[in-house]
């Protein structure tokens, strides 16, 4: 890495994490609660760049207008100053997100490397990606769109691939492809091969190189989102996109409107960096550092996990590989094997007309 790279962390936390209900919600979704550790998902995120060498000590933050006030209170109470949090008046996808960053990077950090980054993804050993960010830096500042590889260590259907082609520097190569979430027979074939990863929805680039390339494939979405930057409203921090302009903006994921047309993708893998998008409460229990609630008492009950709220007493007996789940007036209640279905309930919840407990 080129000693007068800086890298500036670009962070998105708009999501809603449907899977995770009840502690999930429209209100607070999952990077602002303290799932795996003592901090919130978006705190731990932000954390692992302070003082990281090569990046810059403010990062960019990226949300929606609605939990503002959230992202400025657990900034604080970390001890972080950003360098601007760009507030989406509505979701629009990551394209929208990528073509806001780049242009936010352009003007104030001119020369800069973007990384955009998810905040509600669990990294076990961050040194490594941080190693890994650094070592792709140099082929990101020679023109390439970097994404991220994690190394499968099973056939899941949950997750896109990413296709390996020829290499270009180290374990940077060339994107030979990007396959969608496979069947399990598919996904089976990906990992035997060796040449798959999994697509991790992370991005390394130089601002000049996301333009060019949103202005060759996505025209639109760089146009509004150009227009809804420049006509912001500015409070501190703050940083309120255009609503008008930003309601313009087509929707669209940056795998779609870019990286799959672009001749300038390039991947870093395979990466083991004990990553995971914790995207069901099986997979919070995996990586957790704060195991079960202190108000549980299990008797007899191997294998469960207990999140409750504060002055909620969870009491299990005689119960096998359970999560329980309870905050406030709302119980969830599952098979760890089926975890994956909790965002059903969110469903039905819609359909029924309780969004109340939302």
């Amino acid at each position: 890495m080129n000693a007068s790279m800086t890298i500036h962390p670009v962070i998105m936390c708009g999501g809603a994490g449907t899977w995770l209900w009840p502690v999930s919600n429209v209100a607070c979704p999952k990077q602002f609660h303290r799932l795996v550790s003592d901090q919130s998902v978006f705190q731990e995120t932000v954390l692992r760049f302070v003082g990281a060498a090569g990046f810059h000590a403010e990062p960019v933050i990226i949300s929606n207008a609605a939990y503002a006030g959230l992202i400025e209170a657990q900034l604080a109470a970390i001890g972080v100053k950003p360098a601007a949090i760009l507030l989406e008046p509505e979701g629009r996808n990551t394209a929208a997100v990528a073509a806001v960053a780049a242009r936010y990077l352009a003007g104030a950090f001119p020369g800069g490397l973007g990384l955009l980054v998810p905040s509600d993804h669990f990294i076990g050993r961050p040194e490594t990606f941080l190693a890994a960010v650094r070592a792709a830096a140099q082929v990101a500042q020679s023109g390439f769109i970097t994404t991220f590889g994690i190394a499968p260590s099973r056939p899941d259907t949950g997750f896109g691939y990413i296709q390996a082609g020829a290499a270009i520097e180290g374990q940077v190569a060339e994107v030979a492809a990007f396959r969608e979430k496979p069947d399990a027979t598919t996904a089976a074939a990906y990992l035997a091969s060796g040449a798959y990863s999994w697509n991790a929805g992370i991005f390394l680039f130089s601002a000049e190189r996301m333009l060019a390339e949103l202005a060759a494939h996505a025209t639109a979405i760089l146009e509004y989102a150009t227009d809804a930057l420049s006509q912001a409203r500015i409070d501190g921090d703050c940083v309120y996109l255009d609503a008008a302009a930003f309601a313009a903006v087509p929707s669209d994921s940056i795998d779609y409107a870019v990286m799959e047309h672009t001749a300038h993708a390039a991947v870093y893998a395979p990466l083991d960096c004990a990553w995971s998008d914790i995207g069901t409460w099986a997979m919070v229990g995996e990586v957790s550092s704060r195991k079960n609630s202190p108000a549980a008492i299990e008797i007899d009950s191997p294998d469960c996990l207990v999140h409750a709220g504060e002055g909620q007493l969870v009491a299990l007996v005689g119960v096998e590989g359970l999560i329980v789940v309870a905050v406030g007036n709302r119980i969830l209640i599952t098979r760890k094997d089926r975890s994956q279905d909790v965002g059903g309930v969110v469903k039905a919840l819609k359909t029924v007309g309780l969004k109340d407990y939302l």
